[in-house]
């Protein structure tokens, strides 16, 4: 499909459908953004997105994000005016929004009573720190003696990925695309810090950090670095594939790697995932662990773009290595 670029994404006036029983106008406050976006646009592959009722994005279609809105009016009940929502929401500036959502996913969270917006729920107690928990947690079966690495660990999923494995005992390598991510990784306590940026060098950088290999791996970003890890994976080793950032923007964004049979050759296990169709399930445990210690500890910081305007701009950017503020979440303040 190509490069993503500003120009691809437009800003338009919608008009607003009259609220009935069982829905809510929010004002939307903040909206995340996400690489999987991309993947709503392709137009092959993909298709857990309209199984599980998100829907791709044609050309034409107004788009949605996670994110955190305030409500204006209601017609359900016990929600009222001043109530925060968090949820799948338009990305725009207002919305109507329906609180009932079929069996097996993931409802909209409101929260009543309170003035400061929840914005845990933007990031680490909300779908990417779900999917952080679900990656390192529960597929990754995470062990103290493990060496794991994590590629973009500076990001949204990775950040909190990186911190679940720390908090485990593991041995942790995690690679940035800048300097700024990768010196807050090594804040963290991580062992040792890669350049995703540099992808011809990456076997090397690899190799002089994890000698004897690697036990667990969070995969996000395909191409090169994805193909160096597996050969790094040790005997019965674990790789969760959570996605293929790098190759998002390409005309094959599901390509595999060339080597990828070596981890059936040496009994390791690949397990891909996509969190839709876990909520029912894990999305309770999920929000045990994680509002007490050590996951109530975690840092979760927001990379913040300001304006609806800058939305388009932030998702594009996300899709370019190097191209980050910060570490963490990115998300657009209204």
């Amino acid at each position: 499909m190509g490069v993503l670029s500003v120009d691809d994404l437009e800003l338009v006036p919608l008009p607003l459908e009259a609220l009935v029983a069982g829905e809510v106008l929010i004002e939307s406050q903040w909206l995340s953004v996400d690489p999987y976006m991309r993947t709503r646009m392709q137009a092959v592959g993909y298709d857990y997105l309209n199984r599980d009722g998100m829907g791709k994005w044609l050309p034409g279609s107004p788009l949605s994000a996670w994110g955190l809105g305030r409500v204006l009016e209601s017609k359900y009940g016990g929600v009222v005016p001043g109530d925060w929502v968090v949820g799948h929401l338009p990305a725009a500036s207002h919305g109507v929004l329906a609180l009932d959502s079929p069996a097996g996913s993931l409802a909209p969270l409101v929260f009543h009573g309170q003035d400061a917006p929840p914005l845990a729920w933007l990031h680490q107690r909300g779908m990417t720190g779900f999917t952080a928990w679900l990656a390192m947690c529960h597929y990754g079966r995470l062990r103290p003696d493990d060496t794991v690495l994590v590629t973009a660990g500076a990001g949204a999923v990775g950040s909190l990925a990186v911190q679940w494995a720390l908090a485990g005992g593991a041995r942790v390598l995690a690679s940035a695309g800048s300097v700024a991510g990768r010196e807050w990784l090594l804040s963290l306590g991580v062992a040792g810090v890669l350049d995703h940026s540099r992808p011809a060098d990456f076997t090397e950088q690899l190799a002089r950090l994890a000698e004897e290999g690697i036990d667990l791996h969070l995969e996000q970003l395909g191409g090169a670095t994805f193909s160096a890890a597996i050969d790094a994976v040790r005997p019965r080793g674990r790789v969760v594939l959570c996605g293929l950032v790098s190759q998002y923007n390409g005309s094959d964004p599901r390509r595999a790697p060339h080597n990828l049979r070596r981890l059936a050759a040496i009994g390791a296990h690949l397990q891909p995932f996509v969190v839709p169709g876990h909520e029912a399930v894990f999305w309770q445990p999920f929000q045990q662990q994680v509002a007490q210690p050590p996951a109530s500890e975690f840092r979760a910081p927001l990379e913040v773009f300001d304006g609806l305007e800058s939305w388009a701009e932030a998702l594009c950017g996300l899709l370019v290595s190097g191209r980050r503020r910060g570490p963490g979440k990115r998300v657009v303040r209204l």
